[in-house]
């Protein structure tokens, strides 16, 4: 069992400091959108097979009320600290950099809150809709896709979280704390809307 929570430490430490890391030294936007999306679908090839690569309590809360996967929610912990320690990690080795890969809205608290709930709830459909092939290179494949076009359309609003645990450790070495609420709440939101949308879509789907 402790290897799924170190397969979501290892997974969500990987995500934040590629992700976060290739904003905290300035890689052109489309690149940043392609270490994200590119992190993710090497992390669900690492650990699909060992605790469902999570990487996300948002993810973990969707699968919870998806399926009563109680496991999930024993996740969100593992994958806060793996996000913490890669904040940490990024501050130790950029001291005195200007950001950390913290998530920012550039849009009104409003505005922030609706795109982060839409692109959550579009990626946790999209996992819900691909893991039923149980092929593990498709729903990397798609999945990594989702979350490299969030980041490139969202980002420059409201940095495309998606994820708790992705904001939770750059927030914390930046001191950026007011608003990281947004990046708990909205994901959350998102992510459980997906669930009944997702029951609806498949009862259209079978009549």
């Amino acid at each position: 069992m402790m290897k799924k929570y170190l397969a979501e430490l290892v997974g969500t430490f990987c995500l934040v400091l590629v992700g976060a890391g290739s904003i905290a030294i300035s890689l052109p936007h489309i690149w940043i959108s392609i270490a994200f999306g590119a992190i993710v679908t090497l992390m669900i090839l690492c650990f699909g097979h060992v605790s469902g690569a999570h990487i996300n309590p948002a993810v973990s809360v969707g699968f919870y009320l998806f399926n009563g996967e109680k496991q999930a929610l024993v996740y969100i912990p593992f994958q806060l600290i793996g996000g913490l320690l890669a904040g940490i990690f990024l501050s130790l080795v950029l001291p005195q950099n200007p950001t950390y890969g913290e998530t920012m809205p550039s849009s009104g608290i409003g505005a922030t809150i609706l795109i982060e709930i839409f692109i959550t709830f579009a990626l946790m459909l999209s996992i819900l809709l691909i893991v039923e092939t149980n092929n593990l290179r498709s729903i990397a494949v798609v999945v990594g896709f989702v979350v490299f076009l969030a980041a490139y359309f969202a980002g420059p609003f409201t940095g495309a979280s998606m994820n708790p645990a992705r904001s939770f450790g750059p927030a914390v070495v930046s001191n950026t704390l007011d608003v990281l609420w947004i990046y708990f709440l909205a994901p959350v939101i998102g992510s459980a809307l997906s669930v009944p949308f997702y029951h609806f879509f498949k009862k259209i789907r079978t009549k």
